[in-house]
């Protein structure tokens, strides 16, 4: 299986530390930090979560070709405590990410040698709303998968396959839209599941610890297991699960 991955993605910083007092020059908490964890977010967290459930099933069949941001143009800074987990702070740097020309020779190649595409869109201004149509021009009858923070449009849904979305952003889109694309739009409800065309697959209650990350679990659990068997509710029960997995865990983490 070839998986190719468009899309913006950041450097993670949780810094872990403790705080036993106020500051004496204003009523804020005194942050000591202790232990700092880096890692890739965003879609680079979809591509290390493939890599993750791959290892999982002993899968060694694959292969990631990744299109993505650059690493040092955003990055976030969690200041956390330690005990509780409580985040204290997010601290961005870079809020926006340079635009690529994604549509060129190199791109067509690694779409013909790929087996589904994944465009991971956090809406930083890498991707523009152009390039989705475009892109199923090249892609033909590829399975595409678009997780996306933008706007989304008649036609950037008619080009895509299956985009999933949380709650919030799928209230954003039109009645009349939503109801003419519902086939293709899978929600995310938090500890409650996913839903797709009206019905909701429950996922099992766990202790959550943090969600950071969860939703880019989820959609690499939703790629992988459907293209493992080409049935898309099969696909969300599997992508509950990897979500309610890393959810027990500190950080963004992979399964």
């Amino acid at each position: 299986m070839n998986y190719l991955i468009i899309g913006e993605q950041c450097t993670d910083v949780f810094v872990y530390g403790r705080c036993d007092r106020l500051s004496p020059e204003a009523p804020v908490p005194v942050f000591e930090p202790l232990e700092t964890k880096i890692n890739v977010g965003m879609a680079g967290n979809v591509s290390a979560n493939l890599h993750a459930i791959h290892k999982s099933a002993n899968n060694t069949d694959y292969y990631i070709w990744e299109m993505l941001s650059d690493l040092t143009e955003m990055i976030k800074t969690r200041y956390v405590d330690k005990k509780s987990n409580h985040i204290f702070l997010r601290v961005d740097t870079g809020t926006k990410v340079s635009k690529r020309a994604i549509v060129g020779r190199y791109l067509k190649e690694k779409i013909m040698d790929s087996d589904v595409i994944i465009v991971s869109d956090y809406n930083k201004g890498f991707i523009d709303q152009d390039f989705i149509p475009e892109l199923r021009k090249y892609a033909y009858d590829k399975p595409i998968f678009l997780d996306s923070k933008s706007k989304l449009t008649e036609q950037i849904l008619e080009a895509v396959d299956f985009v999933k979305l949380n709650e919030p952003e799928s209230k954003e889109i039109k009645f009349d839209l939503y109801e003419k694309m519902k086939n293709k739009i899978i929600t995310t409800l938090g500890g409650r599941g996913a839903m797709y065309e009206e019905i909701i697959y429950e996922t099992k209650e766990v202790q959550t610890i943090d969600v950071s990350g969860a939703g880019d679990t989820f959609v690499a659990g939703l790629v992988y297991e459907y293209m493992k068997s080409g049935d898309i509710k099969k696909a969300i029960k599997f992508a509950n699960k990897q979500a309610s997995i890393v959810v027990t865990k500190r950080g963004v983490s992979t399964i």
